[in-house]
């Protein structure tokens, strides 16, 4: 039987899959040493898939596309452990050294200005670097000459340079989320991003000013996506704003919808807003699902041969 485990090297980063055949004890919570295309790194394992053959465990989204699984090298030891310590320290200093190094860049270059480094990852062997980047979608800041400029502070280690959009930036810089939550969501458990669009801010009727809608990453928030289906559904059993119905006390118009509560409020002539239950209106250019009496449709003889 194979053994499949999937790796996360970040407390809310994506899961990745590694044949882990040759250690058939291993256990979710253990630390392992992996290969990646940045050199081999240290993850923890946070789950543990048994399969006839590794092709049959179902696969994470990240690793979809990889033909094959890569085998888990070692179980981390005590040494491995303590390096991975120490390379975070030297990625602390190193992304001080490079944040301060841009800075100084950006008094004469102005493409500088609008490039900021995020986080700096070395390698357990420290032979490779990645150093993660934004900058504007309008100016692409990072030139080649920023590089060289920059890698003289890396050393002589193989540098990937990764740009990253809003988001992902925003997920791993952490800080205060814009509705005033000690911390982001994106930071706190969320692992992957999904579209969020404008619509989903409307059917939830929030405010669409960018003050309302827009993360501290600038997009639109991800908290619009969680509660998107329950609105939706909700609001599929009631009529929309502006519609004329029929209620209890008379007909008029929809001028809010309560999706949580199934509730609508209608603008009655002469008797002001009042706020009924779905069940309670009825839209005035709905067709009848029973035929009224002196309907054709009504007769028993009206039914076609």
């Amino acid at each position: 039987m194979a053994v499949v485990v999937r790796v996360r090297f970040r407390p809310t980063g994506g899961l990745y899959d590694y044949d882990a055949s040759a250690l058939p004890q291993v256990q979710r919570g253990d630390f392992v040493v992996v290969p990646t295309q940045f050199g081999p790194q240290v993850g923890e394992v946070m789950q543990v898939v048994t399969a006839a053959d590794p092709a049959q465990a179902e696969p994470s989204p990240q690793a979809e596309d990889a033909p094959a699984l890569e085998p888990v090298l070692r179980r981390a030891s005590a040494r491995d452990l303590a390096l991975r310590r120490l390379r975070q320290g030297k990625e602390v200093e190193l992304l001080v050294n490079l944040r301060a190094r841009l800075k100084d860049l950006a008094q004469k270059d102005r493409r500088a200005r609008s490039v900021r480094i995020v986080e700096v990852e070395l390698s357990l062997d420290d032979r490779q670097v990645r150093v993660l980047y934004t900058d504007s979608e309008e100016e692409r800041g990072l030139s080649g000459n920023l590089r060289k400029a920059l890698q003289r502070l890396v050393g002589p280690r193989q540098t990937h340079w990764v740009r990253l959009g809003p988001r992902d930036a925003a997920k791993i810089m952490g800080g205060v989320g814009a509705c005033g939550m000690p911390q982001r969501c994106c930071s706190l458990f969320m692992t992957t991003f999904q579209s969020v669009s404008v619509r989903m801010a409307k059917v939830q009727s929030v405010s669409l000013s960018p003050s309302e809608i827009a993360g501290m990453c600038g997009r639109l928030r991800c908290c619009l996506r969680f509660e998107h289906e329950q609105y939706a559904q909700a609001r599929a059993h009631l009529p929309r704003e502006r519609k004329r119905v029929r209620t209890p006390e008379g007909e008029g118009r929809v001028v809010a919808v309560h999706p949580l509560a199934g509730q609508v409020t209608v603008d009655i002539p002469e008797k002001g807003r009042l706020v009924f239950a779905g069940d309670e209106v009825q839209l005035l250019n709905a067709a009848s699902a029973a035929p009224c009496a002196d309907c054709p449709a009504a007769s028993p003889g009206s039914e076609g041969g």
